[in-house]
């Protein structure tokens, strides 16, 4: 079963053109072969039923055809890595010098063969993304409970079940969620260990995780480290 876990990640602007854009993201796909579950062979396939092109094995050709398919985009970049298999573990994404923000984006389409879905792997993800590029924010989990259920207004970023913000926090400052702890000059908080999805018909549905998740957002909100998308416009979020 496809499950639903999406990674939203906002970022300084870099004021970059591609070839170091492109550097810099096949930089962050190297970190993540030391990280337990994302070890995988990055590939993409430009055609249906076409050629894969691996990001360690087809390089050049890999850049080339990114290269020519962004030179036609008003510089707006966009590199994808799916795992090379019959079915896609991730995709991620990562657009700079575009229109909007820098943003590194990803999905998990299904569970690790290995590892499922397991709280320390995901943490792993976000401990090589955070130490790679420090964000001005971070939110990962289930993007349906951004759609159907964040507690805060549309413009305000939340976290969803695991994030991260550039700002010192305490347990005691937010006592909902069942995990805060300090990582890479800013905090890592997870609304709870156990793994949960928002959408109803997923075995893995859980409406009392949906409400901890609400009332976690609502905190930090209070706190005032979550950002509104104007905010995280001028680029300089929690510097």
């Amino acid at each position: 079963m496809r499950i639903d876990l999406a990674l939203d990640v906002d970022l300084p602007p870099q004021n970059y053109g591609f070839e170091e854009g492109a550097a810099d993201f096949i930089a962050l796909l190297t970190q993540l072969r030391g990280v337990r579950g994302f070890d995988v062979d990055w590939a993409m396939q430009p055609e249906r039923d076409g050629a894969l092109y691996s990001i360690w094995h087809n390089r050049n050709d890999y850049l080339e055809i990114f290269r020519k398919n962004n030179a036609e985009k008003e510089d707006r970049f966009s590199l994808w890595a799916p795992e090379s298999s019959d079915e896609m573990l991730y995709v991620f994404t990562y657009r700079w010098n575009g229109w909007s923000l820098d943003h590194l984006s990803g999905e998990v389409y299904r569970p690790h063969p290995q590892y499922g879905t397991q709280f320390q792997l995901y943490v792993g993800l976000i401990d090589a993304i955070v130490a790679w590029k420090r964000p001005q924010h971070l939110a990962f989990g289930p993007g349906v409970y951004m759609r159907d259920h964040h507690p805060l207004d549309r413009s305000r970023a939340g976290i969803r079940w695991i994030g991260w913000v550039p700002f010192a926090l305490n347990p005691s400052d937010v006592p909902e969620a069942e995990i805060v702890q300090p990582m890479h000059g800013g905090t890592l908080i997870a609304t709870q260990s156990q793994y949960w999805q928002a959408w109803e018909a997923n075995p893995d549905y859980s409406r009392e995780a949906i409400e901890r998740a609400q009332e976690v957002e609502i905190r930090l909100n209070l706190l005032g480290v979550l950002p509104t998308s104007l905010e995280l416009q001028r680029g300089d979020w929690g510097q």
